[in-house]
Formats: structure tokens, C-alpha cells, sequence
């Protein structure tokens, strides 16, 4: 169920590039196991060349997916999705996905009269300048400071 959850985050035009570098990953070695085969060893050369392909291309495809993933959860809490995508794609060792998960910031909101995202912190659309509902974070605040 989680990863129905999470490929209904990743755009579906990432979901399709991933599955076709799978299917080309594949292609590739088993073309190359063929080329590199002898008469007699033809099966077992491109089974082992098409199998190291296809792992290599999987691993490949989830590392797609896992950039399409913060490039759309970025877009929906209404950070730099681009650069966040950079981040994640460039730091080794996948510290840029560690970094992007304990930086993220909550779930943005839609503007009730123009449709925009806008942070959960601003109290006015940055678009139309309607003024935002207050989360319940903010009532709590509120009520403290009363007191």
C-alpha cells in the first residue's frame, strides 16, 4: 500500500521514463551478451549480461523515481523543487535525500478565493492577498499568550 501511496506522488511522466530506462537497460545487455558471446555460449553469456543490465537499470529506475518523488512532494509544500531536486541528485552517498527529508516543511495550503499553494506560515495569499485561515497551531499560540 505504501508504494501505491508513493507512486501517486511521482509524476506519471518520470513513472514512464523509469520503465523505459528498465526496458532499454535490458535491451543493451542482452545485445551485448550477444555480441560478446561465442557460437556455443550464446544463452548463458546474454542471460548473465541482460541480468546485470536489468539490476542495474532497476536501481537506476529508483533512483528516478526517488528524484521524481521530492521533485513533486517539494512542489506541494511549496519549496524549490528544482533545487531541492539538485540537492538530492548531487550529494553522495544519498545524504541530499537525508537532507531533504529533515528540512521539508509541512504540507502547504490552497488559497480559498485563487487556488494558489501558499505556506502554512503566511497569513495572506502571496497571489490575491486574501487572507489565509489560521492553522490550529496558531488558535493554540493565540490562546496561550492570552492566558
Amino acid at each position: 500500500m505504501r508504494l501505491r501511496r508513493f507512486l501517486s506522488i511521482v509524476p506519471k511522466a518520470v513513472q514512464l521514463w523509469a520503465s523505459v530506462l528498465v526496458g532499454c537497460a535490458l535491451l543493451i545487455g542482452l545485445i551485448v551478451g550477444y555480441k560478446a558471446a561465442d557460437r556455443g555460449d550464446v544463452l548463458r553469456t546474454m542471460s548473465a549480461d541482460g541480468g546485470a543490465a536489468l539490476v542495474v537499470g532497476i536501481v537506476l529506475a529508483i533512483w528516478l523515481l526517488c528524484l521524481g518523488f521530492v521533485f513533486a512532494d517539494a512542489r506541494r509544500r511549496a519549496m524549490r523543487s528544482v533545487l531541492w531536486v539538485l540537492v538530492a541528485a548531487l550529494f553522495p552517498h544519498l545524504l541530499g535525500f537525508l537532507l531533504y527529508f529533515v528540512m521539508r516543511q509541512p504540507i502547504a495550503s490552497t488559497c480559498t478565493h485563487c487556488g494558489q499553494t501558499t505556506p502554512l506560515h503566511q497569513r495572506f495569499c502571496s497571489s490575491c492577498g486574501t487572507p489565509q485561515a489560521s492553522s490550529t497551531s496558531d488558535n493554540v499560540r493565540l490562546a496561550v499568550d492570552q492566558c
